[in-house]
């Protein structure tokens, strides 16, 4: 039934989708799809977390067989090659740096996105409410 396009919430209209994450970016990529298909004119994307440039170690969340299973290193990947040093991983991960922004770029154009804005770590982290040092980031920042 969620595959039901209602076509006056659909045609002509922007869109926007808040998902909990973008791992390989496949699901959403076809839900834009859809959406264009049905009519959308744009399809807006703002994940609840960062960018995840970390397979999760812990977790069943964002594990995966190889770290290009994720859509942030396969981009990462094709601007720098195969070996990325810790250093420039973690410049991708600052949202202030012109990394991060054409990180994003390459990823709304991958997938077709309109726009695509990620939660920042550092307001996540404030929002929580906890100490840093009491979360795990690791999927985002690589700091266990």
């Amino acid at each position: 039934m969620k595959l039901i396009p209602v076509q006056e919430l659909i045609h002509d209209k922007s869109l926007l989708l808040i998902d909990d994450s973008i791992v390989r970016g496949t699901q959403l990529r076809e839900t834009t799809e859809f959406l264009y298909n049905s009519g959308a004119r744009e399809v807006h994307i703002r994940p609840a977390c960062p960018p995840l440039l970390f397979g999760c170690k812990y977790l069943n969340f964002s594990r995966s067989n190889s770290e290009l299973d994720l859509i942030t290193r396969r981009v990462i990947q094709k601007c720098e090659g195969d070996d990325v040093s810790e250093e420039l991983l973690q410049d991708y991960a600052d949202p202030e740096s012109q990394n991060y922004k054409e990180m994003l770029d390459d990823i709304c154009a991958k997938l077709n996105f309109t726009s695509l804005r990620y939660h920042r770590l550092d307001d996540m982290i404030e929002t929580i409410g906890l100490p840093e040092c009491k979360l795990c980031t690791y999927c985002w920042n690589g700091k266990e």
